[in-house]
Formats: C-alpha cells, structure tokens, sequence
C-alpha cells in the first residue's frame, strides 16, 4: 500500500499547479459541484455545523461551503495541494474558519462523531479497497451525518467502450510482442454504482439519493471535444434518470449515517 500511496501522493504534487489553475474551469468540475452542493443543501438542520472536504486539493469547494455557514476542514495527500489551497483562501473574509492540511482518508485526525457532513469527490478510485475508507468516514460523521461521494462508474458508456478499446490494443501489442504501459494508471479503480450502495450500507451508512454526472461517449470525447461538451450540456437532465447511470462516467451518492 505504502509505495502506492507514494506514487499518488507524487502525481498530484506534480499536478497541482495545473489543477489548481484549470479544474475550476473545467465542465466536468462544475457539473459535480453543482450537484454535490444541491444535495448536500439541507442536509443539517439549523447550524450547519463541521464540515470534512476529504481529498480537497486547492479547495475548490471550501468558499462555498464557508458561504453555507459550515467550518471546514480539508485534508489531502498532497502538500503542494494543500499549498495552493491555503494560498487560495488566504484572504477570503472567512479564513479563520477554514482549516486545511495534510492528511489521510483511511485515517482521519478527529473524534469520533466529530462532522455533521462528509465530502469526498474523485478519491475513492484511488484506492484499492473502499471498505477502510468508508468506515472511517463513517466513524468521524455524527450520528445523522451525511456523506456525498463522487467516484468515476465502471458501468458507464465511456468506461466501458474504452476499455473495450484499450483491451484490444494490448491484444495486438501482445500479439507483435510489444510491450504495453506498465500496469494502470492512478485513479483506475472505478465503481459499480450499486456495489458502491452496497459497500456503505455495510459500513453503517443509509442512501438517501444518487445523481449520474458527466455524459461522455468514446471516442467522440477524445475526437471532438466541444461537440461533446455541448451533448454534455444538452443530457445533463438525465442525472437524475435510470439511464443516466449507465451514461454518466461519474456516480454521486449522498448517505447518511445511521442513528
């Protein structure tokens, strides 16, 4: 685990710089955002309370959740991350109420039952087990306490014909006798939606709503981007829809924690 942590730690200290200039921007970004905040809106009744952004990377989702009325606090894995979020925050009117570091998402510095509401958006699949995870999130909720993930969905159209794509390539490297890339790359180990529903209520969670996010397809995304970036646009109604699961490449779900 120790050399594999090593080697996600050092890709997203060497990305930081880019992420923290471009994700913001980013459609894909914007679009969990969105739907991340409209679940998790309401989800603490009167104070909004402590709120855990899990992988926070520049902490682009800090202010809003400040402007929500939640303290926050963010850890990643990364240091340069980190750096580029506290420079990010440094003059924002609530700052004090901001607390970033690094940190890990098998293990969180906290109490138990410390946070009324989890974040955690694109780490998972850089896991090779969620379980640990999982259950640490739900040690450090409060009893009622939400969790919202977002992870990257095996089952999507883009996954699925990607790595139907990718599948035969290697068979013809091998069969050239070329070598291939070595092993996967970070962040590979996507969600089967319904798996992942079953993995939370294991850990103590309850579901309480799901969205399907990002409707990419192979390889008109890679081919003509801004042509998949307007039918992006025009299927995000979908999110909602049991079609949308299976043509959205990202599954968010929000959980609470038992009572």
């Amino acid at each position: 685990m120790a050399p594999q942590a090593d080697k996600i730690r050092s890709f997203f200290d060497s990305e930081a710089f880019e992420y923290a200039r471009n994700r913001e921007q980013q459609y894909s970004f914007q679009s969990q955002k969105k739907l991340v905040l409209e679940l998790l809106d309401g989800a603490v009744e009167g104070a909004r309370g402590r709120a855990l952004d899990l992988g926070c990377g520049p902490a682009l989702m800090e202010q809003a959740l400040l402007e929500r009325g939640y303290e926050v606090w963010g850890i990643d894995a990364s240091a340069q991350m980190i750096g580029h979020g506290k420079a990010r925050l440094a003059r924002h009117a609530l700052r004090e109420r901001c607390h970033l570091a690094v940190g890990d998402i098998e293990h969180i510095a906290c109490a138990d039952g410390f946070y009324d509401a989890v974040i955690s958006m694109g780490v998972l699949e850089y896991l090779p087990d969620y379980a640990p995870a999982l259950r640490e999130m739900h040690r450090a909720l409060k009893s009622g306490g939400v969790a919202l993930l977002t992870v990257p969905s095996r089952i999507s159209a883009y996954h699925f014909a990607r790595g139907v794509y990718n599948s035969g390539v290697a068979l013809v490297r091998r069969a050239l006798g070329r070598r291939g890339p070595a092993g996967a790359a970070p962040g590979a180990n996507r969600c089967v939606p319904w798996q992942l529903d079953r993995q939370l209520a294991q850990a103590g969670f309850r579901k309480l709503a799901s969205r399907a996010c990002n409707f990419i397809f192979f390889p008109l995304h890679d081919e003509h981007p801004q042509v998949s970036l307007a039918l992006n646009r025009r299927l995000t109604p979908l999110s909602t829809s049991p079609l949308g699961l299976f043509l959205g490449t990202q599954y968010i779900v929000k959980a609470q924690k038992k009572g």
